[in-house]
């Protein structure tokens, strides 16, 4: 098969679309420039082993060295390199963030993930080894091979992003309680323009986007939906409204420190704008 009449194919497609820069691209492309290259028995091998290198390049890439070794949890563990494969997937994972912040039951899961991810990682090892069974398979085979290992890498890299919300779950129970304190001791101008009173009964935090972070500390936006009881008329009189509205705050935690996590009840940012709907 024909390079041009190959990349018209999905599954080439939906992983070209993880690509970004242009190593990653050109990498790709001659990976498959060496399973069109039908004269030489070594092709399909040579494109497995050159897509493996990619998934590797992408991994390092979200992973640098440098970086992971900056983490509070690093540690050498092999004589033979510097950060280990797993320790490079703990810091997409957590980053530099201290194994502090996590409970047992998430470490746990955590590392039973990791374990797992490495072990399907070596189903790159059946299509870069060489062994006469396989250095003259069918171009039927071939194909469907290379489609496999395609479609695998994408889901390989796609998996990294479990990681992270495995953690990003335990980081939200972390920061539930300065969340509420913050937003129990907010006045947010926009729930005073719309009622005369107002009282904030829970808080449900849905999202947490780390925007920046050093080797000190962590500035990150927690997202959720904020419940409130709003109240109208006098006492004898009242009129109380229960309502929901989307909410904003950015916190800030110590890298080091779990107990260290700080929210400003002045920067709540609740979007009423379902009010005047």
């Amino acid at each position: 098969m024909k390079l041009k009449k190959l990349l018209n194919f999905d599954f080439i497609e939906d992983f070209q679309s993880l690509l970004e820069t242009g190593f990653e691209k050109e990498l790709f492309l001659s990976s498959l420039r060496n399973y069109c290259s039908h004269g030489n028995p070594l092709r399909f091998h040579n494109f497995a082993f050159s897509m493996r290198e990619l998934v590797l390049h992408l991994i390092d890439k979200k992973a640098k060295n440098e970086d992971v070794k900056k983490a509070s949890w690093y540690k050498k563990e092999s004589e033979k390199f510097e950060v280990t494969r797993r320790q490079k997937l703990k810091y997409c994972a957590q980053g530099i963030l201290s194994d502090k912040y996590l409970d047992r039951y998430t470490l746990d899961e955590l590392n039973l993930s990791i374990k797992e991810y490495l072990k399907e990682f070596n189903f790159f090892n059946k299509y870069t080894h060489i062994t006469e069974k396989h250095l003259h398979a069918s171009p039927k085979k071939f194909f469907l091979d290379m489609k496999y290992i395609i479609q695998r890498s994408k889901e390989v890299i796609e998996e990294i992003d479990d990681f992270e919300k495995i953690i990003k779950n335990c980081l939200e129970g972390k920061i539930y309680e300065p969340v509420m304190n913050a937003a129990i001791f907010s006045s947010p101008e926009d729930l005073s323009i719309i009622s005369q009173r107002f009282y904030i009964d829970d808080i449900t935090p849905e999202g947490l986007e780390i925007e920046y972070f050093d080797d000190e500390g962590i500035d990150a936006l927690v997202e959720g939906t904020i419940h409130v009881t709003q109240e109208y008329g006098p006492r004898h009189d009242l009129c109380q409204i229960s309502a929901s509205y989307p909410f904003k705050l950015p916190v800030k935690a110590c890298i080091r420190d779990p107990d260290n996590i700080t929210a400003s009840s002045g920067e709540l940012d609740v979007d009423t704008s379902s009010w005047y709907e």
